[in-house]
This record gives structure tokens, sequence and C-alpha cells, in this order.
């Protein structure tokens, strides 16, 4: 295992909360939130597409008692690739981790209260605090 280089910690999150990546030709490859924190996160998606962008701008979304939406996130990908197991035919399940770049007050803000609203503890339990 390589040593870990994240300045912020990631958290596991519970269902309801998504990412979308916002493509050059209005197609959009959204899923679920693996885990996030206030420098990236990792998402897996169904894609018909191969991938490996540099950059990408992404949404952030979900609803847990209250919804919350971080639209058009600037983002670096740091690592992304193919899942064999959740692939079939034309459609290809991946795994993909970004760096969020240049957020804004206002992006931070409602990541913060993201994190707040989905992220869990070790123990399962919803983080507070974040």
């Amino acid at each position: 295992m390589g040593k870990e280089r994240r300045r912020f910690e990631r958290f596991r999150v519970r269902e309801g909360a998504f990412a979308a990546f916002i493509n050059t030709d209005e197609m959009m490859d959204i899923g679920p939130i693996e885990n996030i924190g206030k420098g990236g996160l990792c998402v897996r998606y169904l894609s018909m597409q191969e991938g490996s962008r540099d950059s990408r701008t992404i949404k952030i979304f979900g609803s847990n008692g209250h919804f919350i939406h971080l639209d058009r996130v600037k983002c670096r990908v740091a690592h992304e690739c193919e899942v064999p197991e959740g692939s079939w035919a034309q459609m290809r399940t991946r795994c993909c981790g970004v760096e969020f770049e240049d957020l804004s007050v206002r992006h931070m803000r409602l990541l913060e209260d993201f994190i707040d609203t989905f992220a869990l503890k070790s123990d399962g339990q919803q983080a507070t605090g974040v």
C-alpha cells in the first residue's frame, strides 16, 4: 500500500448521496458516492465511454431529510478504472476518485453541510462536526 497523500480525511457515506460528471457532449455519468471529504470524493458509475479525462465538472447531490446540491464543482481526476465485476456488454462500471479544485466559499459551505449530512463514522454512525 502506498503512503496516504490526502490532506483531508475521507468518510464513507450513507445511501442517497450521488455525483454526476458533466461531459462536453451533454452526457452525464452518474452514480453513488463511495467516500467524500473536503478535498475530493470517489464515485462508482455506469458509462458507455472509456473515461480518463484530466479535468471535469461534477454535480454533487443527495437527499436525507433535506435536499443538498452542489453544481458545477471543478475537479481533477486523481484515478479512474473499470470495475470488471460490475460491467457488462457496452455499459462499464467505473470507479473514479477526484480532487476538488478552486472551491468557492459557497461551494465549501455546501460541501461541509453535505459531509455533515451524509458522512458515516467508522462505526457506521453519522459523522458530525466534520
